[in-house]
């Protein structure tokens, strides 16, 4: 069985951001970076609890059995899912947008690596 090494949720004044084929992440004013090849399974996860509270987060799973959480109400989540990782990444659009419209618990799979 596996565990997560490190949890990295990004809130304000933190940042995940995609450049030259690398995920950077800050948080607490620590730089960490991952290569995108390291990158296992992205899911955005739903919940039943909006509108009223953050309901909507991405999981970024990567080999070393890192995950990284964000919650789709950070500055940094629109742009990293639609304008960055997207064109490293074929990530699945439709689940996106049904995730997006969900009001339930739900897990929804926009890119899982081919093996």
């Amino acid at each position: 069985m596996s565990e997560i090494k490190i949890k990295l949720y990004v809130e304000p004044g933190d940042s995940l951001f995609l450049k030259d084929d690398k995920i950077y992440v800050v948080k607490d004013k620590k730089k960490h970076i991952y290569k995108v090849s390291s990158i296992q399974t992205i899911l955005i996860v739903t919940t039943d609890q909006g509108p009223f509270l953050a309901d909507t987060v991405m999981a970024i799973a990567l080999d070393n059995y890192t995950v990284i959480f964000m919650m789709s109400e950070h500055e940094c989540y629109a742009p990293f899912l639609f304008d960055q990782i997207g064109k490293v990444l074929t990530i699945d659009y439709q689940k996106a947008i049904e995730a997006a419209s969900c009001t339930e618990n739900n897990t929804f799979v926009i890119y899982s690596r081919e093996y």
